[in-house]
């Protein structure tokens, strides 16, 4: 059943959650295969003790922590262009390279290396993690419309030796912060936490951006909790490769929006000097206060959703007011991007217009979804936001960014990736003088 109006899409993600409580598109089993375990494709009463207990590692508190080590990538990001060429300069490489060592540090506490050295194991890894092949694509379509097949074949969604990969880091991190007693400020610790007391703490709790996370699971954090290494290694391999593609591509294709639209670039600039000079550096609370940016960022994940279609599956049998009724089993598909270029809800929804997030313009709850909506909204939402505003905020303060000659335009959607992924664009770059 596919679904596109806004008021149903509300009934389905929030109003009735509890009749389409799982996700639809991969379910991988939590104990056959414990370090594909996370969020998304964890279902029923795991995901509700998963979830809850999870919440509090991107409180405000936690972002302001990892904050200071997404500093630091922007400040080797800025570092790397400027000794870098000028003019048709392909940026999806260098900003994917901030991404990996931006989750990298923030998640594990790693300096991947991916900037200073862009062929380093650790890069080339992450590029293949979203890499849509014929394998993959079988896989993918096993997975969604088989899973009873899937399970037979002991079909999982990430790649073998991806996997081996990733695990291997993450578990010799584990071990050598127990055996030497080190603590950092990083998702991994945060997770090494939960296993250890049951809870994450949280030392303070802002009631103006914090509350998204209560989403009226947090009593149903009673559920029994175990987190095992494996588990502990799904999690955090999920957060790894869910953060830094999708990532990336976002700060992209804002990049090429403000390109195309010089005015609003300079509305931005203007909004992030003022910003930086009001708060004496560039600081998390500089970063919140860019109103103006974050609606620029908004609006690009409307014309470009990293996901572009969103699953669930019904979990009790149901009843639409026109009185379509589905079956316990059944898929739901939301397809993210026809809703998000619907006039109804997005008048021409062709053009870039960052007004429509104005705080007095009203767009229904359910008609944009880049990170999804309810309970089962992506998780680090906050985090992917404060990092594309970073991102561009520090690019915006160091150049003026323009469409290279090279591009080819209008501007096309890969075909061999996952997420959402555009090709042939080239930026020029010059210095702010």
């Amino acid at each position: 059943l596919i679904v596109k109006d806004s008021d149903y899409i509300e009934m389905i993600f929030i109003k009735h959650f509890a009749n389409f409580m799982d996700h639809g598109i991969i379910q991988i089993d939590d104990e056959e295969n414990p370090t594909e375990s996370n969020l998304f494709s964890t279902n029923g009463k795991r995901w509700k003790a998963v979830r809850c207990r999870l919440s509090p590692i991107f409180s405000t508190g936690k972002l302001k922590l990892m904050f200071e080590s997404m500093k630091g990538c922007g400040e080797e990001l800025i570092k790397q262009l400027d000794k870098g060429e000028k003019e048709d300069v392909e940026l999806k490489d260098i900003i994917s390279c901030f991404a990996m060592d931006t989750i990298g540090s923030c998640a594990f506490g790693i300096d991947s290396g991916s900037l200073s050295k862009p062929d380093c194991e650790f890069r080339q890894m992450g590029k293949q993690v979203f890499k849509m092949d014929i394998s993959t694509f079988i896989k993918l379509t096993i997975l969604m419309h088989a899973p009873r097949l899937a399970k037979f074949l002991n079909l999982t969604f990430s790649k073998p030796k991806i996997l081996k990969y990733f695990s291997g880091i993450i578990k010799d991190t584990m071990k050598y912060r127990r055996e030497n007693g080190y603590l950092r400020n990083d998702i991994l610790q945060l997770l090494m936490q939960l296993q250890l007391k049951g809870y994450v703490e949280m030392h303070s709790r802002d009631a103006a951006t914090d509350d998204y996370f209560d989403m009226d699971i947090t009593t149903l954090c009673t559920e029994k909790f175990e987190l095992s290494d494996d588990q502990i290694t799904g999690h955090a391999i999920s957060f790894l490769t869910g953060g830094f593609d999708t990532t990336a591509m976002s700060i992209l294709f804002t990049l090429y929006e403000l390109s195309r639209n010089p005015k609003i670039q300079e509305k931005v600039r203007e909004e992030i000097l003022k910003e930086v000079e009001h708060a004496g550096s560039m600081s998390y609370n500089a970063i919140k206060d860019m109103h103006y940016l974050e609606r620029c960022v908004k609006e690009t994940l409307r014309i470009y959703p990293p996901a572009q279609m969103l699953g669930r599956i019904c979990t009790n049998k149901y009843t639409f007011p026109n009185e379509i009724t589905i079956e316990p089993g059944q898929s739901v598909l939301i397809p993210v991007m026809a809703v998000h270029n619907d006039p109804k809800y997005f008048p021409e929804p062709e053009v870039f217009r960052p007004e429509r997030f104005d705080p007095g313009n009203t767009i229904p709850a359910c008609a944009y979804l880049p990170f999804g909506n309810g309970p089962r909204m992506c998780i680090a939402m906050r985090f992917a936001m404060l990092e594309i505003k970073y991102c561009i905020a520090t690019l915006l303060r160091n150049y003026t960014i323009s469409i290279g000659p090279k591009s080819k335009l209008p501007i096309k959607i890969s075909t061999t990736h996952i997420a959402t992924t555009p090709k042939d664009i080239y930026f020029n770059i010059e210095n702010l003088k």
